[in-house]
């Protein structure tokens, strides 16, 4: 591959020659251009996608500087532009190298230090080509032109080191995205293998160039501007969430405990700070990224297929041993299949020191009890030579107080250790409670989820009764699949989370909302009849159809349609959704944006359906 030399066209592509191959330029720094722009406005996102807006950049500036090179008419701006090419021919690989990092590590970010090293070679290029008419070590005196009158300078000693260098960082590169593609998490895989491929457009385009199967040499840059539309579409069209740095890493890394997930075959996707200095500390040596290895090497076992607690006692580099306590929580994908677990890890050695000392302290109590006893007994059979042994006595109730005395001490120490035990229990049922909490909340909304409403719906049920009657309101937003295939799933979360705010804000604290999946949501309305369910219904669609919603920079009119059935005796919570989901589908079919009440739902109902 070369790197800036502007090639030559044969004789048999006549006068239109140097036009086309003009325009080819023109086009390749446009495509580079429109590149270089949408990722600028989008590196915020990701660090990746300001590489590659850096990258095409150059490129752009690369394919510009050959279209005028093609153009020039005489020998002296033909060679001020290919010296004035060379500013982004230098930038291109060290922008490469830097997109490499960015891809396999979405936390990485270039430091000041990076920048400054991958900064040399580019002013030293720079440097020489201004100084190399005194040197000629870059560019050679003398001047070639092809049969178009295309001028290219011949080049130097300096311009094979320059390319030598450019093919190290873009090896290097490579290499780091082959050794991803090889041992990186499965799920990325394909992302690191579209990059690899982007990277052969412009070898591509040179061993064309060079095997002669097209006329025209020096494509390298016109490869390196499809290179920048390949990887972005595997960036931003495939694989951006994957590489998006969000706060939950943050939060992640802020608890205490040790948290792991394991994919199905035991290999480790993600852990956060606590969980690297807990396997560093019982197993030393391991690499700089733990991602990818497996559990089983590191610690000899999977968790249980069911998920649970357990113990396990391990033995660190000090010869110490450590006592976890594990929890597990089975993991699974979309279709119900077993994708991993979730294992969060508690150091509990100084809680089991605790309770040894405090054990042996017991134990201590109990043989000071023990002697006191046989004191009392001896004193009970020395009372008839009580007048006898009074100096004795004196002595032996001297050593009984000093025993009392040593007995309060052990029992303030026994009372010290309870209190503590009894903080430490309340913060765990602290901290069960609040993952109860998690547990029945739905992560993007913040509502009531799924397990909730069918926990809490059969219960309402079994309690309501003629003079307490329960109705539920299923409802679903109006075109939703539209606004995600326009404007995107951002943007679609965005009006799941507005609705939501909306919804919880308008129901009583007694009614219940939730997020029954995707865009249907369902209110229980205790109390309420079907006609004052309907009337509330209506009330917040017209509230809602009153006003914008705000996502992803557009505003956007939402509506929904909803379905509403009341109770009936014997009725189950699966009949009474059913015939909610009866009306919600009449509303739909009806025109969208309206209320249907369901007739009396029958017993049983849900399972015919079915």
């Amino acid at each position: 591959m070369e790197w800036g030399i502007t090639g030559q066209m044969t004789e048999g592509l006549g006068m239109a020659g140097r036009p086309l191959l003009a325009l080819l330029f023109v086009v390749s720094a446009v495509v580079a251009a429109w590149v270089a722009a949408v990722g600028w406005r989008r590196r915020g996102s990701a660090s990746a996608v300001g590489a590659l807006a850096f990258v095409a950049a150059s490129i752009a500036g690369w394919s510009a500087m050959d279209g005028l090179v093609v153009m020039a008419v005489d020998a002296g701006t033909a060679r001020m532009l290919q010296a004035a090419k060379f500013l982004a021919v230098s930038l291109v690989p060290a922008g490469l190298l830097c997109l490499a990092l960015a891809v396999v590590d979405r936390r990485w970010h270039p430091a000041r230090r990076t920048v400054a090293l991958l900064g040399i070679e580019p002013v030293l290029v720079q440097i020489a080509i201004l100084t190399s008419p005194w040197h000629h070590g870059f560019f050679r005196a003398t001047d070639t032109a092809d049969p178009l009158g295309v001028v290219t300078p011949e080049v130097g000693p300096l311009f094979w080191v320059h390319t030598v260098y450019s093919y190290l960082l873009m090896a290097a590169a490579m290499a780091r995205l082959v050794r991803a593609s090889i041992v990186g998490p499965p799920a990325q895989r394909k992302l690191y293998v579209s990059v690899l491929a982007g990277a052969l457009a412009p070898i591509a385009a040179n061993a064309a160039s060079l095997t002669r199967l097209v006329p025209v040499t020096g494509l390298t840059s016109v490869g390196f501007s499809l290179t920048t539309v390949i990887i972005y579409w595997a960036l931003v069209r495939r694989s951006l969430p994957e590489l998006v740095p969000v706060a939950r890493d943050r939060v992640f890394d802020m608890i205490g405990d040790a948290v792991v997930t394991i994919d199905a075959t035991g290999r480790i996707l993600d852990l956060n700070a606590a969980a690297e200095r807990m396997l560093r500390r019982l197993r030393p040596g391991l690499p700089d990224r733990l991602a990818g290895l497996s559990m089983v090497d590191l610690l000899g076992a999977l968790p249980s297929p069911e998920g649970g607690q357990s113990d396990a006692t391990f033995t660190d580099a000090a010869g110490c041993e450590v006592d976890l306590d594990v929890h597990s929580s089975v993991l699974y994908d979309r279709r119900g299949g077993h994708a991993g677990w979730a294992v969060i890890t508690r150091d509990v050695t100084a809680l089991n020191r605790q309770r040894r000392d405090l054990q042996q302290a017991n134990a201590r109590l109990q043989e000071k009890q023990d002697e006191l006893e046989r004191t009392n007994t001896r004193l009970r059979d020395k009372q008839d030579e009580l007048e006898q042994a009074n100096a004795r006595l004196r002595d032996k109730q001297d050593e009984l107080e000093q025993a009392n005395a040593r007995l309060h001490d052990k029992q303030d120490e026994l009372e010290r250790g309870n209190a503590q035990l009894r903080a430490q229990l309340r913060t765990i049922e602290l901290l069960r409670a609040d993952l109860a909490e998690q547990a029945a909340r739905d992560a993007l909304t913040g509502l009531h989820n799924r397990r909730h409403l069918m926990q809490h719906l059969t219960s309402a049920i079994i309690e309501a009764d003629d003079d307490r009657p329960l109705s539920l309101a299923l409802l679903d937003i109006d075109h939703f699949k539209q606004v995600n295939d326009r404007y995107g799933h951002r943007a679609g979360d965005e009006v799941l989370v507005a609705f939501a705010e909306l919804l919880g804000r308008q129901v009583r604290r007694s009614d219940i909302v939730a997020r029954y999946g995707g865009e249907e949501f369902v209110v229980v309305f205790a109390g309420a009849d079907a006609e004052q369910a309907r009337a509330r219904m209506d009330a917040l669609r017209e509230r809602l159809a009153e006003r914008s919603v705000e996502a992803d920079g557009h505003l956007l009119t939402v509506t929904f349609s909803a379905g509403v059935a009341t109770a009936t005796p014997g009725i189950s919570a699966d009949d009474l959704l059913h015939a909610a989901d009866q009306a919600l589908y009449a509303a739909k079919h009806g025109g969208r944006n309206q209320v249907r009440v369901a007739g009396a739902p029958e017993p049983g109902t849900s399972q015919s359906a079915a």
